[in-house]
């Protein structure tokens, strides 16, 4: 009897310990849950309650004082790398054009406390809307692949190709002439002994014909590099921006992320310090930005900050400076892109389009070489996605 109370009063203490433990378990779940909840929804409500109110500047010059610091030079520096068997790439020095670091110019401009900066897609990534955008590189492959031994290791790929490099004679190229030519005019100025040449003729021929034989034998025992084992493609070296008012100071930069397709010519740089520079105290607030694209009317303002040219307009006595340029929108968007005839060229690529407002309208993209005043962006819906 005594001994059933007892394991009773047990089952009974078990029983409640396990209630205790659910609950807490649920309550656990529950707070868990309510502080998943209050980080994801808070912040919302938050930048609901307490976005800023939008002020409208009133020309031009109030937008180029307020943004001048956040509009940044592009520079751009890649290279053709070489990966071979799946080894890391990586490149060579040789003389080859091919080979050489190729740098452009664009134009970017911040968006965040962290760094971020909206510029086009072909400025993160030029080979892409390059000419070497359809190049396969078979002529270079082959090159690799007629003087590089499958027996190479893969630590040692760089140092043989570049070593060997002028091994490789192509006889589309000439190259196999002037080694015949040079040859035979060595031959021409070596000194001829005064002895009976039919003697002579039959033991040259002789050696020759054994020395041949020979270098065929040891020729045919190598194995090449298989052609499928080599991949060229090119890769950035480094990507760096310029503050308006610096003088020659870069600071590095990473790619953050590019939209996809090649139609939405936008991407997003970020500094490498994930800061934003002491110097820029107005970014360009892209929740300020047009987000109704079809509402921007046809005669109405458009005002570019950027680089056209580079460098090559943007260096002063004073440092690095943006330029200020204005036009009118000529044709209704489509979606992707607006037309206008503000004044840009090549380096102007990811400035900042701004309405009367001082709104970001677009991200200039592409124009007419042949004719100013026909030049196009992409509309700011489509950086407001890549950012968020």
């Amino acid at each position: 009897m005594l001994e059933n109370q007892a394991s009773e009063e047990k089952n009974n203490v078990d029983t409640l310990q396990a209630d205790k433990k659910a609950r807490n378990k649920k309550i656990a779940l529950i707070v868990a849950g309510v502080l998943v909840l209050g980080i994801i929804i808070v912040p919302r409500i938050w930048d609901k309650f307490h976005k800023k109110e939008l002020v409208c500047l009133n020309n031009q010059t109030e937008i180029y004082d307020k943004y001048k610091d956040a509009v940044v030079l592009v520079k751009h520096t890649y290279a053709l790398q070489i990966s071979i068997k799946g080894s890391e790439p990586f490149q060579i020095n040789v003389e080859d054009s091919s080979f050489e670091d190729k740098t452009i110019s664009g134009t970017g401009f911040f968006v965040s406390n962290d760094g971020k900066i909206v510029t086009n897609h072909h400025v993160a990534e030029p080979w892409k809307y390059s000419e070497q955008k359809t190049e396969n590189f078979d002529e270079l492959k082959g090159h690799i692949a007629a003087i590089l031994p499958d027996s190479i290791e893969k630590k040692d790929y760089k140092t043989y190709l570049e070593s060997h490099w002028n091994d490789y004679y192509n006889d589309g190229e000439g190259s196999e002439e002037e080694y015949s030519e040079e040859s035979e005019s060595a031959a021409a100025a070596a000194p001829v002994a005064n002895v009976d040449s039919t003697n002579v003729n039959s033991e040259v021929n002789d050696l020759i014909s054994d020395n041949q034989s020979e270098e065929k034998a040891v020729t045919s025992q190598v194995t090449y590099t298989n052609l499928e084992d080599i991949e060229i493609v090119p890769q950035t070296v480094e990507i760096s921006v310029a503050l308006h008012g610096s003088k020659d100071d870069w600071l590095k930069c990473k790619v953050f992320k590019i939209a996809d397709g090649d139609e939405v010519d936008v991407a997003v740089l970020q500094l490498m310090s994930e800061t934003l520079p002491g110097s820029v105290t107005d970014y360009v607030d892209l929740d300020n930005a047009i987000k109704d694209d079809a509402s921007i009317k046809p005669g109405t303002n458009a005002i570019l900050i950027g680089y056209p040219m580079g460098l090559q307009l943007a260096n002063t006595r004073r440092g690095i400076k943006v330029q200020v340029y204005e036009g009118q929108i000529n044709k209704e968007s489509d979606g992707v892109s607006l037309q206008y005839n503000v004044t840009s060229t090549h380096g102007a690529s990811g400035s900042p389009v701004f309405n009367q407002c001082g709104q970001l309208i677009a991200i200039n993209y592409a124009g007419y070489d042949e004719a100013q005043g026909y030049n196009f962006g992409i509309v700011a819906k489509h950086a407001m996605a890549l950012v968020n």
